[in-house]
């Protein structure tokens, strides 16, 4: 990213927001206020003059969107400095990465930045929605990777891709088990994802629910991540 001069207006409807940043917090912006009226403007907003969003040329926000509504409310001049992004995956990796710097993005606002980019962050969205799993749970059974090892880094930098065929089936029947299961500690889950995953096709999903069932307790209880598995395999899922 080229940086250039740093430069200071008040015409505020020079900038405009990305589609797919954050939206903008008013409460966060409201401690943005608050900041500047103790200590004042300390840092610029970053933009970029591009014309990937919409076909015309226009400064948007890449980092500082909440900074800039607190100057906006304040009344107080814009100072930004401008970087250069050539395509949209530059745009999306610059605005994750400025981000990330000052507020924390969880992976759910990676996968909504990468969604303009990249369909197969649609897909990773629309089974989210479907089916309230969490984001690596789908991207798992979507890549039919049943580890988690390396998937947020994958999702983060927008390599993530949909090659599960049958993704929405196998999302659906996941689900059936995950709603059971509720409240139990989260490696519980995951550990029950890798053995759905290994057995899909080859279990009775009526008998396995049946059998979560009677189980349910123990599940839910689980402790010891060594024999997890193996007693979800025996006791869950049957042919």
């Amino acid at each position: 990213m080229k940086h250039i001069s740093q430069k200071t207006t008040r015409s505020y409807n020079t900038f405009h927001f990305l589609p797919m940043n954050r939206e903008v917090n008013p409460k966060h912006a409201e401690k943005m206020v608050e900041s500047i009226r103790d200590m004042g403007c300390i840092r610029d907003i970053i933009v970029a003059d591009t014309a990937l969003i919409d076909g015309q040329k226009k400064k948007f926000i890449v980092d500082g969107q909440h900074l800039f509504t607190a100057l906006v409310r304040e009344g107080m001049p814009i100072r930004y400095r401008e970087i250069e992004v050539k395509t949209e995956e530059d745009l999306v990796s610059s605005m994750a990465s400025l981000n990330n710097t000052s507020k924390s993005w969880g992976l759910i606002d990676y996968v909504n930045a990468w969604k303009y980019v990249n369909p197969d962050y649609m897909k990773l969205i629309k089974y989210i929605n479907l089916y309230n799993l969490e984001p690596t749970m789908i991207a798992m059974i979507g890549m039919e990777q049943y580890t988690s090892s390396g998937l947020s880094s994958i999702i983060k930098k927008g390599k993530f891709s949909m090659t599960n065929p049958i993704v929405q089936q196998m999302c659906k029947d996941f689900s059936d088990f995950f709603v059971k299961i509720g409240k139990a500690d989260r490696w519980v889950k995951f550990n029950f994802l890798k053995v759905f995953g290994h057995v899909y096709g080859k279990y009775d999903h009526a008998k396995s629910l049946k059998n979560l069932d009677k189980h349910l307790s123990v599940i839910k209880s689980m402790s010891d991540n060594t024999h997890a598995q193996s007693f979800i395999k025996q006791k869950i899922f049957v042919k």
